[in-house]
């Protein structure tokens, strides 16, 4: 495609309005008709894991929309998806049709086994992955990977100390994890920093597909913990919850922030149950805070709202790059996009300031809730260092 240098307008990403003027000739790598710039998203949008992937792609089309309103590209940005269903086979076909059909600059992915197997096809295609809800540690570091949240280590470096400090007789912990990377990785973590004093830990590991959890409910009952850690995900929790709970098992819950799903939140059985979740001000009255509740309709205090916020602000990543390009006069692809993915430090977006680590990953405080009537309210928020 033909170059040619433009100026950038400097309106706000915010601005009003949805139509797109005639475009003028721009930085290419805008798709495969050339009159707008593709991004691709493989999410679970079928399955156990389903809401987490619908409340991903709100927060992907919000901020689309918030860029193609500020008219500070010469090409709409447009999305194409595919479904994973969370399965690694699915995530691979999906990330091939994305880089190869439908041309698209960056690739959204989600889930920590999915996006591990994407990394190789990102290397090749030299199409970069964009991280919103992914937590494995194993994924920084990667030159091809960015991600837009704390992952999984974070999180519990902030709500292990936290059980330890307020419930000190506490001594027999069980980890109920996910059989998958993110699940493997967090039983080291556990297990180095519950030990000591006395203190005892049981892992079980479970699958994302399972329905029911007898079996696993009688193996907790039998060791009788003082406190479970969950680190599992999508809509099964909550029948795991609610086993336990009628199987007469009142432990105290300390779970991940893949815990507050709508299924989860909407048990009377999930009552008093903590989480950790990274902490992001929503009442903020900057720009791009107002304009993401805006445009995707979510509220303060929903708890698929920092998963959408993280993938917007990866759109607002990606829109940052982008101008630079355009105005630089080069190509909006790829391998550009990830050379100043590189460079960006720090960019306006949800929540304030984004920090861009040089690991590629975003160091930020985690909050502790305990989930009530429906509702979660933050208990502490901690900052995380290690």
């Amino acid at each position: 495609m033909r170059k040619k240098r433009l100026s950038l307008l400097l309106a706000p990403l915010v601005a009003l309005g949805l139509t797109w003027p005639a475009a003028a000739c721009g930085g290419g790598g805008s798709g495969a008709g050339g009159d707008e710039y593709v991004i691709g998203a493989a999410l679970p949008l079928s399955g156990p894991a389903a809401s987490f992937g619908m409340a991903y792609r709100k927060g992907i089309d919000g901020c689309v929309e918030l860029v193609n309103e500020s008219k500070d590209l010469p090409h709409p940005v447009t999305v194409k998806y595919v479904d994973t269903g969370a399965e690694t086979a699915k995530g691979i076909a999906g990330f091939t049709q994305l880089a190869t059909v439908d041309h698209a600059t960056a690739v959204f992915s989600a889930y920590s086994s999915v996006t591990t197997a994407l990394i190789p096809l990102a290397e090749r295609h030299r199409v970069p992955l964009i991280n919103g809800g992914a937590l494995s540690p194993t994924l920084a570091n990667k030159e091809w990977v960015w991600n837009t949240l704390p992952f999984l280590s974070t999180e519990l470096g902030a709500s292990l100390p936290y059980a330890k400090e307020q419930m000190p007789d506490a001594k027999k912990a069980m980890l109920v994890y996910q059989d998958d990377i993110v699940g493997k990785g967090a039983v080291d973590v556990v297990r180095k920093a519950w030990r000591g004093n006395g203190r005892t830990l049981a892992t079980l590991p479970l699958t994302l597909s399972a329905t029911s959890f007898s079996a696993q409910v009688d193996k907790i009952k039998a060791f009788d913990p003082d406190v479970i850690f969950m680190v599992f995900s999508g809509d099964p929790q909550a029948v795991l919850v609610r086993q336990l709970r009628s199987a007469g098992v009142t432990t105290q819950i300390i779970a991940s922030s893949s815990f507050p799903v709508p299924a989860v939140l909407d048990l009377k059985e999930a009552n008093g149950s903590l989480f950790t979740l990274q902490a992001m001000d929503f009442a903020s009255q900057d720009p791009m805070t107002k304009g993401f509740l805006r445009t995707t309709g979510l509220k303060p205090g929903e708890g698929v709202i920092v998963g959408a916020a993280n993938y917007c602000n990866g759109v607002l990543m990606w829109a940052n790059a982008a101008k630079q390009l355009v105005t630089e006069g080069k190509e909006v692809d790829g391998p550009n996009l990830n050379e100043k993915f590189a460079r960006q430090g720090s960019i306006d977006a949800v929540g304030g300031k984004l920090q861009l680590l040089p690991d590629h990953t975003l160091q930020a405080p985690i909050s502790i809730y305990k989930i009530k009537d429906g509702a979660f309210t933050p208990v502490t928020t901690v900052e995380v260092t290690g």
